[in-house]
């Protein structure tokens, strides 16, 4: 994942490798981080995971074992608004809000490189 300023705005490209480093790594880097703050997978009620793409969004519930519906609201802003960049996350964690999803709420983005970053949340809904 590359981010450069274009004479147009930022121009970003995404490794077709993407999908399988998510698929690959992103299932220990959550139990590493859920452990530490004293939870597991299983007691996250909500995901608000930032939707490069679709392939994006199909890695990260494969490598973290989530449920077909678990990435909805995910999924319905990808197919609305499109990747906004940084911004969709919160996009995603309003309609979480909206629907009264219930925490704790992981949320999280990838950035350059493949940074992985991560919020958790008591209620998405608050």
């Amino acid at each position: 994942m590359t981010w450069r300023i274009g004479d147009h705005g930022f121009e970003m490209s995404l490794s077709p490798e993407l999908p399988r480093l998510i698929r690959d790594n992103l299932g220990a880097w959550i139990d590493g981080w859920l452990n530490g703050c004293g939870l597991d997978r299983t007691g996250v009620a909500s995901w608000a995971i930032h939707p490069g793409g679709p392939k994006i969004l199909e890695a990260a519930a494969h490598a973290l074992e989530l449920s077909p519906d678990a990435l909805d609201a995910s999924r319905a802003i990808l197919e609305s608004h499109g990747n906004m960049s940084s911004p969709t996350v919160l996009f995603i964690l309003d309609r979480l809000r909206a629907e009264a999803a219930h925490g704790p709420c992981v949320a999280l983005g990838f950035g350059p490189g493949l940074a992985i970053e991560g919020v958790l949340l008591d209620e998405p809904h608050r």
